[in-house]
C-alpha cells in the first residue's frame, strides 16, 4: 500500500509537466503575461535599486516618481494575476475531477497541482529575471533619457531586486494555489466534472442594481464634468474613477440581463440559429459575461487615457516646463531709485555679445503691483478671513504707454476706461472697481506677455490692468494706501541662447552687473529649475509608456480567456446544434453576431467614458502646466481610432480562436 501511495506521488511532477503541456492554449498566455508583468517589476525594482540613482543630478525626482509606479504596479498585478488564475480553474475542473473518479486521492491532486505551480513559477521567474537582464540597461537608459539626465553611467543589477521579485511572485503563486486547493478540495468530483458546464442564476434586484448603475455612473460623470483645478481635483479624481468603475460593473450586468431578455421576447430575431445561441449562451453565464465585459471595457479606458496623456505630456514638454515662468532669466528692480529699464536691456545686450549669445523672446515693462482680494467685480483690500492660496490676487497696473511698448500694439483709452487681462479664468465683466473706483472694461484681452494664459487653472491669479495715463494708476494706488514711486517695478527677462558654457559665463557676468544697479531686487536664472521639471515629467512619460503597455497586455489576455473560456463551454452546444442541422457558415454568422453584440459594447462604453473623462484629464495635465485644448482633443481622437483598430484585430484573431475550439468537437 506504501509503495503504490509513493509510486503515486513520484509520478505527480510528469503528470504536472505533461498537464501543461497538453494545455498550452491556456497555460501558455498566463505564462506570458506573468513573465512580461514580473519583468516590468523587476525593472522597475533594479532602477530603485542602483546606488548611481541616488547620486545622479536629479535622480531623486525619478526615483520618487519610479517608487510609486513601482508600488502601482504590485496593487495591480495581485489582483490581475488572481483574476486570470480563476479562468485557468475554471477551466481545470473537469479535469481535476476526472482524476479523482480514475483514482488520485484529494491530497495527492493538491500535490500535483503545488508541482503545477512549481514549474509555472520556475519559468515566469526565469524568463523574467533573464529579459530584465538583458534588457534593463537598454530601460535604464530610455529612462534616463526622457529624464533628461546624464546616460553615460554604469547599470549594475542588485541582488537585492531579484530577491524581492522572486518573493513577490511567490506570494502571488501562494494565494492563486490556496484558493484553488480551497476550490477543489471543498467539491466532489461530481461537482468539479459539471463546474464548467454550470449555468449561473439570475441576478436578483436588477431594479436596484439599474438605479445603483446609473447613480454611481452619473456621479462620477458629473464630478468628471464639473470639477475645477484646485487642490482637491486629484481626490474628485479618483472618487470619479471608483464611482465609474462600480457604475459599469452595476450597469453591464443589469443592463446586459435586460437587453438579453428584450430580444428573447423578439421572437422572429431569437429564433434565427446565430441569434439563439449568442443570446442564449450570454443568458447561461450572465454573472461572468458582465464582470468581463466591465473589465474589458475599464481596462479599454486606461489603456486610452494613458497612452493619451502619455503622447500630449510629450508633444508639449517645452511649453509645459516653461509655463511656470514668464522668461527663462528674469532681472527685477524695485522703489523710487530703481534702475531705467532701457539701460537694464542695452546693458544686458553688451554682457551677452561679450560672451557670444543672443537674447530671445524679450519681456520688459514697469508697472506697480498690488495685492488685493476679488469680490465680483471689485479688488479690494485683503483682511484676516481670506485665503492666500484661493483669494489673494496679484494685479499690475500699467499705462497705456507702457503696454503699448511691451505688446508693440497701439491701444486708445479714455480716462474711465481700462484693459483686463487674467492669466487665469476670465474676469468677464463690463466693469471694474479698485475699491471705490470703477472703470469700464474697454477689452478683456485673450492674449499678453506677463503671462500665459490657463483658463481652467484656479492657481492662476496674476491679473493685468491697462489705465490712460500715470494720473490713473497713482489714484489706485491712492485708494490701496500705496506709494505709487516706492511701489514701481522694473521687470526684464529673456531668453538666452547659446552653448551651455557662454551661458554660464554670461549668466555671472550679469549677476555681478546686477548687484551694482540701483534698485536691483532680484535675479532668477530658471534654467535648473526647468531641468529639474523635465526630470520629473520624463519620469512620468517612462511610467506612462510601460502603465499603457501593461493595461493593453492586461486587456488583451481578458479578451483571449473569455473567448477561450466560452469556446469551451459552447463546445456542446454546438455540437448539439450541428446535429440538428446548423451549418459550418451558420456558426461563423453567429460568433459575427456575438462579435457585434457583445464586445462591441465595451468599446463604445470605453469611448463614452473617454470623452466625459477627457475633462477631468484636462485638468489634471493643468496643474503640470499643460492648457493646450486641442492638442489634447486631436490625440484623444487620434488614440480612439489607432485603439479601436488594435481592438479589433484583437477580437478578430481571439474569434478564431472560439471558432477552433468550437469545430474540435467534430
Amino acid at each position: 500500500m506504501k509503495n503504490g501511495t509513493k509510486k503515486k506521488v513520484s509520478l505527480l511532477p510528469r503528470i504536472a509537466v505533461s498537464n501543461i503541456r497538453k494545455n498550452t492554449s491556456t497555460y501558455l498566455p498566463y505564462i506570458g503575461v506573468s513573465t512580461f508583468a514580473m519583468f516590468t517589476y523587476f525593472v522597475f525594482d533594479l532602477i530603485l535599486k542602483n546606488d548611481i540613482m541616488y547620486n545622479l543630478p536629479k535622480g531623486v525626482y525619478t526615483l520618487i516618481l519610479v517608487n510609486i509606479g513601482f508600488w502601482l504596479l504590485g496593487i495591480i498585478m495581485v489582483p490581475f494575476l488572481y483574476y486570470t488564475n480563476s479562468f485557468l480553474i475554471k477551466r481545470r475542473k473537469k479535469e481535476l475531477g476526472l482524476y479523482s473518479i480514475l483514482g488520485l486521492e484529494k491530497k495527492h491532486i493538491g500535490i500535483m497541482m503545488f508541482w503545477e505551480s512549481l514549474i509555472i513559477y520556475g519559468c515566469v521567474m526565469a524568463g523574467a529575471i533573464l529579459l530584465g537582464l538583458v534588457f534593463s540597461r537598454l530601460i535604464f537608459l530610455l529612462l534616463l533619457n526622457l529624464a533628461k539626465m546624464q546616460v553615460d553611467v554604469t547599470f549594475t543589477v542588485s541582488p537585492a531586486a531579484v530577491t524581492d521579485s522572486l518573493l513577490f511572485y511567490a506570494f502571488i503563486t501562494a494565494l492563486n494555489l490556496t484558493v484553488n486547493l480551497i476550490q477543489v478540495g471543498r467539491a466532489n468530483p461530481l461537482e468539479l466534472m459539471s463546474e464548467s458546464r454550470k449555468g449561473e442564476k439570475e441576478p436578483r434586484h436588477i431594479l436596484p442594481m439599474s438605479i445603483t448603475g446609473f447613480c454611481a455612473l452619473g456621479a462620477g460623470y458629473l464630478i468628471a464634468l464639473f470639477s475645477k483645478l484646485e487642490s482637491q481635483v486629484f481626490t474628485d479624481f479618483f472618487l470619479a474613477v471608483f464611482l465609474v468603475i462600480a457604475g459599469t460593473y452595476f450597469l453591464f450586468t443589469s443592463g446586459s440581463i435586460a437587453v438579453l431578455r428584450f430580444l428573447k421576447k423578439r421572437k422572429k430575431f431569437y429564433y434565427r440559429p446565430e441569434h439563439f445561441a449568442t443570446v442564449s449562451g450570454m443568458l447561461y453565464r450572465m454573472k461572468k459575461n458582465a464582470a468581463s465585459l466591465s473589465n474589458i471595457c475599464v481596462f479599454s479606458t486606461m489603456v486610452i487615457i494613458t497612452a493619451v496623456c502619455t503622447v500630449v505630456v510629450y508633444a508639449d514638454m517645452d511649453t509645459i516646463v516653461s509655463s511656470g515662468f514668464k522668461r527663462v532669466m528674469e532681472i527685477t528692480c524695485f522703489g523710487e531709485a530703481k534702475a531705467d529699464a532701457d539701460s537694464l536691456q542695452q546693458n544686458a545686450a553688451v554682457l551677452a555679445e561679450e560672451n557670444h549669445v543672443r537674447l530671445e523672446d524679450e519681456l520688459i515693462y514697469d508697472s506697480i503691483e498690488l495685492s488685493a482680494v476679488l469680490e465680483g467685480n471689485t479688488f479690494q483690500i485683503p483682511d484676516d478671513q481670506f485665503n492666500i492660496f484661493r483669494d489673494l490676487k496679484y494685479v499690475l497696473l500699467m499705462t497705456q504707454e507702457e503696454y503699448e511698448r511691451m505688446e508693440g500694439t497701439p491701444v486708445s483709452l479714455s480716462p474711465d476706461e481700462v484693459l483686463i487681462y487674467s492669466t487665469g479664468a476670465d474676469f468677464g465683466r463690463d466693469t471694474v472697481r479698485f475699491r471705490t473706483l470703477e472703470y469700464r472694461v474697454k477689452e478683456e484681452l485673450g492674449e499678453c506677455g506677463i503671462g500665459r494664459k490657463a483658463p481652467n487653472s484656479v492657481f492662476e491669479n496674476l491679473y493685468l490692468a491697462v489705465f490712460q495715463d500715470e494720473r490713473q494708476v497713482e489714484n489706485v494706488c491712492a485708494e490701496f494706501g500705496m506709494d505709487r514711486a516706492a511701489s514701481h517695478t522694473c521687470f526684464y527677462g529673456f531668453r538666452p541662447e547659446g552653448e551651455d558654457a557662454e551661458i554660464d559665463a554670461f549668466s555671472s557676468a550679469l549677476s555681478q552687473y546686477l548687484n551694482t544697479v540701483p534698485g536691483f531686487a532680484g535675479y532668477d536664472d530658471h534654467r535648473a529649475n526647468m531641468e529639474d521639471q523635465k526630470s520629473i515629467y520624463g519620469g512620468l512619460l517612462f511610467i506612462g509608456i510601460f502603465f499603457a503597455a501593461i493595461f493593453l497586455i492586461c486587456l488583451l489576455i481578458i479578451m483571449y480567456y473569455k473567448q477561450l473560456t466560452e469556446g469551451f463551454e459552447d463546445q456542446r452546444n454546438f455540437e448539439v446544434m450541428q446535429q440538428v442541422g446548423m451549418s459550418d457558415a451558420e456558426i461563423r454568422r453567429t460568433i459575427r453576431t456575438q462579435i457585434s453584440m457583445v464586445f462591441g459594447l465595451p468599446l463604445f462604453g470605453a469611448f463614452f467614458h473617454t470623452a466625459v473623462g477627457m475633462r477631468m484629464v484636462y485638468m489634471l495635465l493643468g496643474a503640470i502646466g499643460f492648457f493646450e485644448s486641442a492638442l489634447l482633443i486631436g490625440c484623444t481622437a487620434a488614440g480612439c481610432l489607432v485603439f479601436a483598430i488594435i481592438y479589433c484585430f484583437s477580437y478578430k484573431r481571439t474569434s478564431m480562436a472560439y471558432y477552433r475550439i468550437v469545430k474540435q468537437m467534430n
